[in-house]
């Protein structure tokens, strides 16, 4: 009986996309990306595993073409200041450009 799985160690997944070994364990050690387990510390990838790393590393690119997102629907001036950021400001009035707040 042959059994055909190929599965790759955190350092064989980090050499091949050029990133930290520590970058892949810490991913699967918080259940981001699947993974098998064996023992304390040896942790395999199998390709769908990695697959899945890929995807949880991908960043959508933007359509130059799509329209831009719409303006908040909520005035949020009308919030107006809390009493930390009034401290804030009290604390550093040295500022250049910050209206007189209080």
């Amino acid at each position: 009986m042959t059994i055909g799985y190929t599965a790759a160690t955190p350092q064989e997944v980090a050499e091949s996309f050029g990133i930290s070994v520590e970058w892949v364990r810490e991913q699967a050690r918080r259940g981001r990306v699947p993974h098998l387990k064996f023992g304390r510390g040896k942790i395999r990838f199998l390709p769908e595993h990695i697959d899945a790393l890929v995807r949880l590393a991908t960043v959508d690119g933007v359509d130059p073409e799509a329209e831009p997102p719409a303006e908040a629907s909520a005035d949020l001036g009308s919030l107006g200041a809390t009493v930390r950021s009034l401290r804030a400001h009290q604390r550093r009035p040295h500022v250049q450009g910050d209206p007189q707040m209080f």
